[in-house]
């Protein structure tokens, strides 16, 4: 059971990570429509992502269903951290309450009234 949500956290920061690799990618102007989809960083972001799939895949295994919704909607979380630790984005202050809106709202569809 614990293997089963280790492996949903795995998931969702390898996914969060193939983002952050997209979007640094975007930055740079490529050369001609081909380069802009077939190079190495845009290829291993869409193989990182498919490998978040297949670990979001195995989690469902043995974790209940309604737990994995809310262990993805902390994505947000991890893409701003690394956007900054990875492209210098400094997080606003909108991002931040956001953040923490969607945080509280994973708090509150667990508790059991």
């Amino acid at each position: 059971m614990i293997l089963s949500y280790v492996l949903a956290v795995a998931a969702v920061i390898i996914a969060s990570a193939s983002q952050v690799l997209l979007k640094k990618k975007a930055s740079d102007a490529p050369k001609s429509f081909w380069k802009k989809f077939l190079n190495g960083p845009v290829i291993l972001s869409y193989l990182l992502l498919f490998t978040s799939m297949v670990l979001n895949s195995l989690a469902l295994r043995e974790m209940d269903m309604a737990v994995l919704p809310c262990i993805t909607a902390t994505s947000f979380l991890w893409i701003m951290v690394l956007s900054a630790l990875f492209l210098g984005e400094k997080p606003t202050r909108n991002k931040v309450i956001g953040i923490c809106m969607i945080l509280l709202g994973v708090v509150v569809s667990h508790l059991q009234f």
